[in-house]
């Protein structure tokens, strides 16, 4: 939410426009504004910035990387603590649009607001990566593919607001995580790009503690959050090294490592061998 942003790739239909948005905010400058559009916002990077907000009568609280922002609701943003570059992927729908989606006129309750500015959905973060991608490199049928998938990003925002008691509770028999948690946790750690969600980032997607999520994690399937979620950069590290050419600090950057060397490390203690070993072997090649 800023008065000045460079607009790097656009596409405008009928009610939507999906634009990718870069900032540059100076330590100490205002970014806030007054949108008259509904707007969702996910950022790719970076995973966290400075910049707090609150809406008329709300506690102050961070930006998450998924946002949404009614229209015409006042946001009060304060300035950055620090200096930030920021690209944002923005879904705008005008009003009309929206609330054709939507079924009618939305109105939106202090307790819709406090949850704007940090929904943790994986659907709608993939949705609006898929759009980003779009807009910057188009395929067959752009114009339909981006206007059929932002519908399918108001209805999930509609359906996230539309929740009973606005709150994923964890169901569990015999302290196990029920199906449709397990799942929900599954996506969001396979969705994290160029990180490794902590472990009060998981338990926020299910609204449970992170003491909690440990224990029912484990009696579900036998492994620490961190064991699968190690498993699940395992995979994906495999099929970068086998399936593409990009560098090994390419690689750990995209999984979340700190650098190549930890990456590296953590590779072999899991595979048994380093990953450049793996890529060679798996092409038959030799150092």
């Amino acid at each position: 939410m800023t008065t000045r942003a460079e607009i790097a790739a656009r596409l405008d239909l009928p009610g939507v426009s999906v634009q990718i948005r870069d900032y540059a905010w100076r330590m100490g400058e205002d970014v806030s504004s007054f949108e008259h559009d509904f707007v969702v916002s996910y950022r790719p990077y970076p995973a966290q910035i400075s910049i707090a907000a609150q809406t008329p009568g709300g506690a102050l609280q961070n930006f998450g990387q998924l946002m949404f922002f009614p229209a015409d609701i006042d946001i009060q943003a304060g300035a950055a603590n620090n200096n930030e570059r920021v690209r944002n992927i923005w879904c705008r729908f005008d009003p009309e649009r929206f609330n054709r989606i939507c079924g009618g006129a939305s109105s939106w309750e202090a307790h819709d607001l406090a949850r704007c500015f940090d929904i943790r959905n994986s659907r709608i973060e993939q949705a609006l990566q898929r759009l980003g991608a779009e807009v910057v490199s188009p395929g067959f049928a752009s114009a339909l593919f981006v206007d059929s998938l932002s519908t399918v990003v108001a209805l999930e925002i509609v359906r996230y607001f539309g929740e009973q008691d606005a709150q994923f509770r964890v169901r569990t028999r015999e302290g196990k995580l029920s199906q449709s948690d397990f799942s929900r946790i599954v996506e969001y750690i396979e969705s994290a790009e160029n990180r490794c969600p902590s472990m009060e980032e998981i338990a926020k997607v299910c609204e449970i503690s992170p003491a909690h999520l440990r224990r029912s994690f484990k009696k579900t399937t036998g492994k620490t959050v961190h064991e699968y979620a190690e498993g699940i950069r395992l995979k994906k590290a495999r099929s970068l090294l086998s399936d593409t050419d990009l560098p090994l600090k390419e690689i750990s950057y995209r999984l979340g490592f700190a650098n190549s060397t930890t990456f590296s490390t953590t590779f072999k203690r899991l595979a048994g061998e380093t990953p450049s070993g793996y890529r060679y072997r798996l092409r038959g090649l030799t150092h």
